[in-house]
Order: structure tokens, then sequence, then C-alpha cells
């Protein structure tokens, strides 16, 4: 025994993906699932719900439509034009262009609707006091005298039935409009849409009136007004500055209307600044001179200077050479040394007079600089006792330019009222409203139509809402990223026939899938397929039962010896599919029997062996615990090449977990579309506590609804796995 499950770490970490699979049309395993596919597989699942929903939407559609009361539609139809300006040259005149027609357009759409109409619908129809009306909108009519409080809420609450009741459709690409009323009576609805268009016409009249007319009587009040403020203001401006002694030289007016002045003290403070620059110039240019021969009056002497030194050189070079020959007496040395001395005494002569003119030139330029700057320092004086008045002066200007816009603009509004005239009337009334024979509401089949709509919505959401609540394996190849198991096969569902009849043939989808699980088993050992395995499940009906019967017969198919064991000693399953007695079988053996070739039957139309699970005994857990089980294994692997033991299922009993720790390793069967993730991950979770060696899972029963996760079985034998009646 113990030899059989060497090298069980090589490949325990095995991932399903490295695995070969015949189950797929393209080979393998799809990266993602497109979104609609997944509705759709969604839609199939749930799909009675969806037909409840959609049918109880269709009902209640259909109550409501019967049950609504019958309102009638009556239309008027206007006509808008926009307002075109009179061709002018008066300045600020509009173009008409496509923005301002559309928020023209948009302002009448506006008012068509505004709570201003139906007020004055409600006065002109009088329809407080219209019984037809009350009664149509049932609106509680009040008998005898009402207080004025009484008589405007009222009126408010008919101006809100009737701007409900009110319908504004522009016609496309027209300056036409529909104007519609909806009530249970069809003479109502007529009278109400002729009243609304007749009002707007009115109204609209009213307002362009009050826009000319009245607005150059009032524009020549004002213009009267403001005129005689400009006088004033121009008036006050004038006396102050004769009063102040301000001068005005210059004035100009900016983009925005302020006046600006130039006054006479502010331009003789320029001009004074400009010669006090220009005298501090003179005045620094004179006072460099001092000491510099070079500049200023020296220049003058320059010439004069220069040649007297010129004329040095000459006699001292002279008196250089007559003193290398003879001595200082001699005549002619003395001579030159004389005309030497009166040489520099003509240069310091000179030199002084340049120095001199130097002097006078730099005492002008203070003087004159003195001079100019008394003279600011007045004129600023004078200055600053103007600024300080300016605060006045710029109040009085102010209100002088704020007056002469106001009235400007006035009068130049006055202007274009005066040639643009009062106008015509841009509303007409193209279609009068009738009294229509059939009624508009309720339509049944659009009603039909909304409940479908609105039947499908919820119906998604719901199926949305459940499948996203479902936690059960849709997806075959989810049990690697939930739960960690290699998966060793997807067995299609099988609809038209048993699978110990399907397996038979090597055609069917069910012998291509187990063959599939078989080749897959080959590489979980060094060994090859494991010598001794057990199949179980999380519950009963999972096809644990028939992927053990599966699995013998195309371990069988290769030449191998292969015996099934049924170990499910509480609830035998084995005997019924594989139609044998059900005689001495693993609880006799577990109990004391040895006549173990008494026990192994041959099963006719199948190449394998089997024990049955033989009479049902009260202590089934306490029986398989015992090491006799582990004896039964060796002895049948001494005969066997194969030992396929079909255990109960996890949940709710101990035998699984103890039959586990005997054999090489656990299948876990997981029925598709079905059981859940919690009893999977307790079942799993039993049976790693007790020391089992995990293979891999096998998704059973994967049907049509798990196509878009690409098991299917496209060789034109159809989909599936297991029988209708199929069981554990």
């Amino acid at each position: 025994m113990n030899g059989t499950i060497n090298g069980r770490e090589t490949l325990s970490s095995l991932d399903s993906r490295t695995l070969p699979y015949g189950s797929l049309d393209d080979g393998e395993y799809p990266q993602g699932v497109p979104v609609f596919d997944q509705l759709f597989a969604a839609l199939i699942n749930y799909r009675y719900w969806v037909l409840g929903v959609v049918a109880a939407s269709l009902l209640v559609g259909l109550l409501a439509t019967f049950l609504a009361t019958p309102q009638y539609t009556s239309t008027s139809r206007i006509e808008i034009l926009p307002n075109e300006p009179v061709e002018t040259s008066v300045e600020g005149t509009r173009e008409t262009r496509p923005a301002n027609d559309v928020a023209f357009y948009n302002t009448q759409y506006s008012l068509l609707q505004s709570r201003s109409l139906a007020d004055r619908v409600v006065r002109a129809g009088n329809l407080t006091a219209d019984k037809e009306f009350l009664a149509a909108f049932d609106i509680e009519a009040v008998e005898g005298e009402m207080t004025s409080g009484a008589r405007q809420s009222l009126a408010n609450r008919t101006a809100r039935v009737l701007l409900r009741s009110l319908q504004v459709k522009p016609v496309t690409n027209s300056s036409l409009v529909d104007i519609s009323f909806s009530t249970p009576s069809p003479q109502l609805s007529a009278k109400l849409a002729d009243m609304w268009v007749t009002q707007f016409v009115q109204s609209n009249i009213d307002r362009r009136f009050a826009a000319t007319s009245d607005a150059r009587k009032f524009l020549e009040t004002r213009l009267d007004a403001l005129r005689q403020s400009l006088e004033t203001s121009e008036r006050a401006l004038i006396n102050y500055t004769v009063s102040k002694g301000i001068v005005t030289i210059a004035s100009d007016t900016d983009a925005n209307g302020k006046t600006r002045t130039e006054t006479l003290v502010g331009s003789d403070i320029e001009a004074i600044s400009a010669a006090l620059a220009k005298a501090r110039e003179d005045r620094i240019a004179a006072q460099s001179g001092l000491t510099n021969t070079m500049t200023g009056n020296a220049v003058l002497n320059l010439n004069a200077v220069n040649a007297l030194r010129q004329k040095r050189a000459e006699v001292e070079a002279e008196l250089a050479r007559l003193n290398t020959v003879f001595a200082e007496d001699y005549p002619a040395v003395a001579s030159l040394r004389a005309q030497l001395t009166s040489l520099d005494r003509a240069i310091a002569a000179e030199s002084g007079r340049s120095s001199l003119g130097n002097r006078e030139a730099y005492n002008s330029a203070v003087e004159r600089e003195q001079k100019l700057q008394a003279e600011l320092d007045r004129l600023t004086g004078s200055y600053n006792d103007q600024q300080r008045q300016s605060i006045e002066l710029a109040i009085l200007q102010r209100e002088v330019d704020s007056s002469r816009q106001l009235y400007d603009g006035l009068l130049q509004r006055y202007k274009e009222i005066g040639v643009a005239g009062v106008g015509t009337n841009n509303v007409a009334v193209v279609d009068r409203a009738r009294a229509p024979n059939a009624p508009s509401s309720p339509n049944l089949m659009l009603n039909l139509a909304l409940a479908l709509i609105a039947g499908l919505l919820i119906a998604f959401a719901l199926v949305f809402l459940l499948d996203r609540m479902d936690s059960s394996i849709r997806d075959p190849q989810d049990v690697t990223n939930r739960f960690g198991l290699p998966l060793l096969g997807a067995i299609p569902e099988v609809l038209d026939q048993d699978v110990a009849q399907a397996i038979t043939d090597k055609k069917s989808t069910a012998y291509e899938a187990y063959f599939s699980v078989m080749t897959n088993l080959t590489f979980l050992t060094e060994h090859g397929a494991p010598r001794t395995m057990m199949l179980t499940s999380s519950r009963p009906r999972e096809g644990k039962s028939n992927s053990a019967l599966s699995l013998a017969t195309v371990l069988s198919a290769t030449g191998k010896s292969v015996i099934l064991v049924d170990a499910d000693v509480r609830n035998p399953s084995v005997n019924r599919y594989l139609d044998i007695p059900n005689g001495r079988g693993l609880s006799h053996y577990l109990t004391g029997d040895d006549d173990l070739a008494g026990m192994i039957a041959a099963v006719p139309g199948f190449p394998f062996s089997a024990i049955t699970a033989g009479k049902t005994p009260p202590n089934a857990a306490e029986l398989l615990g015992l090491d006799r089980f582990s004896t039964l294994l060796e002895r049948l692997l001494e005969r066997f090449d194969h030992v396929i033991v079909d255990a109960p299922p996890v949940l709710g009993l101990a035998d699984a977990p103890l039959i586990a720790r005997r054999v090489e390793g656990v299948i876990f069967t997981i029925e598709a579309n079905s059981t859940k993730n919690r009893a999977i991950t307790t079942a799993l979770t039993r049976l790693r506590m007790s020391g089992a060696r995990l293979f891999g899972a096998l998704v059973t029963k994967v049907g049509a609804k798990n196509q878009i996760y690409g098991y299917g079985y496209g060789y034109g034998y159809g989909y599936g796995y297991g029988a209708d009646r199929e069981k554990d």
C-alpha cells in the first residue's frame, strides 16, 4: 500500500491550466467572457423569473389602461415670427442672427407656459365659476360668498391645473407652435386651447405697446430731468473754478466718459521743472570745470598756453645744449635762462586767467539754479493749494460726466424708439381648436409597450441581482480560483439517456469527457494514474457515483484491471446503476468476513469488477475507521491495477474523511450551477483536516448554460452529462 503512494508531492500543486482537455472547442479555456454573453446566460438560467415579471408588468399595464379616465386632446396652432429690426443707421440696432432667433423662440415657449398667462386665462374665462371646468378637474366649487383669500386660493389652484394640462409643442423646422389641452371633456379641451392662444396674442400686444408709447413718455420725462441736472452740474463746476482761480488750459474725455483737465499752474510747473533740470546740469558741468583746465573757459586759452609751453621747451632744450659747452656766466646761457623765466611767468598768467573764467561760469550757473528752484517752490505751493481744492473739483466734474452719459444714452434710446415705431403683432393664430371625436388617452398599445419595457428593465435588474447572489460554479475554471483545486475535467450533462448507458458508447460526449479526465489522472503521480482513488462530493446527487462508474469504464478500456468499491454503505447506489444485487459486500468484509473473492462481482456489459456496499450497518463510521479497510485496499491491489472507491458525501457524515486517509488521493465532485461556495469550502476543509490528498475537482452536469465559458462538445454528439434521474 505504501508503495502505491510514493511520490505524492511530485504533482500535488498541478495547475489545471497545464492539463490537456478535450472538452473545449478551441482547445483552451477562454481568458474572459463578454458581458453580453454573461447576461444572455443569466437570462436563460432565470428565464421563468423573466417571463413572470414581464407577464405581471403587462397585466398591470392592461389594468391601468382599462381603469384610467379617457382624456380628449384639442390643439390650436399659432405662428410666431421674430421681431425684425427696422433698417436705420442708428447706432446700437441689433442684427438678426440665428443665436438671437433661438433665444427669442425659447423666450416665447416660456411665455406660453408662464403663470401670468394662466392667470389671464382664468380671469378671461371666469374659470373659477365654470362648473364644467371645476367638475372635470375635481375642484370643489364653493357655494355662496367667498372671502378674497378664498377666491385667490381657488384662482391659484385653477391656474396650476391649467399648467398641468397644457402641452406646448414647437413644429420642427418652422415658426409654428401647437398648444394642446387634455381634459375629460372634448368641448372643454377645445375651449381652453382657444382661450389660451387668444390671451397669448393679447398679452403680446400689451407688451409691445408698453414697450413703445409708454416708453416714449417715460423717456421724455427722464430726458428733461437729466437735461436740467446736466446744466446745473456744469454751472456749479464753472463757478467753482472761477472762484478758486483755477485756469484750465486743456481738457479731454476718455472712452469711459471721464473728463481730464490741465490747469495753468500745472503747465507752469512742468516748464519750470524742465528748466531747473537743465540749470542743474549746467551747474554740475561748471563745477567740474573748476579743477579741470581742459573744460569751460580754459579751452579758450588752451592754444596760447600750449604755444608758450612749446616755446619754453625749445628754450630749455637750447639752454641744456649750451650748458654742455659754456659756463653759467656765458652771455648766451644767461640770456636763455632769462627767457625761460619769462616764459614760466607767462604760462602761469594764462592758466590763472582760465581758472577765473571757470569760476565765473560756475557762479552764474549756481545763481540760475537757485532762482529756478525758488520759482518752482512757489508754484508747487500754489499747486498744492489747488490739489486740496481739486477734491471738490473732481466731485463736480464726475457729476457733470455722469449726467452727460445718462443724458446721451437716453437720448439715443429715444431716437431708436422713434425710428422703430410700435410695429405690428408678430403672433398669428393659424388653426383654431376643435372638439376631438375620440380620446387621445389611454392608449392601449402605448401602455402595453411601456409596461413591456418596464417589465424587461425590472426583469434584467432582478436577473442581475439573482446572478450576483448565485455562488455556484458556473465556470468550471473557478474551482482553481476559488478553492485552489486543479480542474481535472468538466463533464457535460446528458439528458437523453442514463450515464451508465452513455459511457459504454465511445462516441458519446460523456465517454470523451471521462477519457480526458483519465488522461489528466496519469499526470498526477510518478507511476501514472493513481492506483487507489476516492470520489466524493459535498452533498448527495452531484454525480460522484456516476463519475466513479465512468472512470472505472474508461480505465478498463485501456487494458487495466479495475474494481469499483461502493463505500457508501448508508445509501448504496452502485448496485442500482449497474443493475446487480446488493449481496455480500463491503460491510460484510469490515465486520470480519474474509471471503473477499465471494464479494467481488463481475458486472455484465462493463469491463470492470465491483464490490457492493452490502447490508447497511448500524455503525458505519466505526467500521470505515477500522484498519480492515486498509487491508482490503492492499488485497485488492494485489489483484487489480486500480481501485476506485465511491465514498459518501462529506457534509454531515464522518465516513468520507475516514476513507480519504487510506487512499492515494481524492477526486472531489462538484455539480455545476448548483452547489454553493460555502458547502464546497466546508467539505474541502474537512478533507484537508483529515490529511487527505486532493487530486483535483470534477465539475459535473455542465449544460448549455455554461457554453459562454467555453465548455461544450462541438463534435455533433450534443451537450452534457448526467441522466435526468442521476442520483448520488
